[in-house]
């Protein structure tokens, strides 16, 4: 009788045995570690800075719209917000100057005859606001003659040029402006007024990253 018994004790041990063992806690164990593995969480920061770009273009690009409307309350407006709100931006902040004193240039007195190259930057941007581009030219010719090297000026050229549309031209003096100053290629990117030229391959070139 002893040794019938001895089986069915063996038995109930190995079942007993077998409802402890946990093979499926290890391998959703394992699941868990390879989907963290292919899902790697975003840095709360990277997100963020990301998040501010993209709202501080926006702004920039509605200060735009509403200057080309001559909208220049409204511009200004923006590019202050800008400047202010997202001080991180610094590729955009040099525009959105520029584009302010437009602005006051444009509401403020009857100005003097334009003297040396900011005023005639800014002067010209006013005429390619009225759409005169023969204005404009005729302003940023005479401040490339004095300084060839100011990437402002070279960069007003191009636009001023793609108004024609001279995209071979205009192609020229973006590539000049973008080399004395790489920032411009960012400004180039988000300027509506290179839109007539904008899929052009002189345009393309200019602004490619090398």
């Amino acid at each position: 009788m002893a040794k019938q018994r001895r089986p069915a004790a063996r038995a109930a041990a190995t079942k007993t045995a077998a409802r402890t063992k946990r093979p499926k806690v290890a391998t959703a164990e394992k699941r868990t570690t390879a989907g963290s593995r292919k899902r790697p969480s975003r840095s709360p920061a990277v997100a963020k800075v990301g998040v501010a770009y993209a709202k501080a273009v926006a702004l920039y690009e509605k200060g735009l719209k509403a200057l080309q409307r001559h909208r220049y309350d409204a511009a200004s407006t923006a590019f202050r917000q800008l400047l202010e709100q997202y001080p991180d931006e610094r590729e955009l902040h040099e525009r959105a100057r520029l584009y302010i004193a437009v602005c006051e240039r444009a509401t403020g007195p009857q100005a003097k005859p334009p003297k040396g190259a900011d005023e005639r930057i800014l002067a010209a941007t006013l005429a390619l606001n009225r759409h005169d581009v023969d204005g404009a030219l005729a302003l940023l010719r005479t401040a490339a003659a004095a300084d060839s090297s100011n990437d402002h000026v070279q960069y007003m050229l191009a636009l001023a040029y793609a108004q024609r549309p001279d995209a071979d031209t205009a192609g020229r003096h973006l590539s000049k402006a973008i080399a004395l100053n790489p920032r411009n290629r960012l400004n180039a990117k988000h300027e509506p007024d290179f839109d007539p030229i904008r899929g052009s391959q002189p345009f393309l070139d200019a602004i490619e990253t090398r």
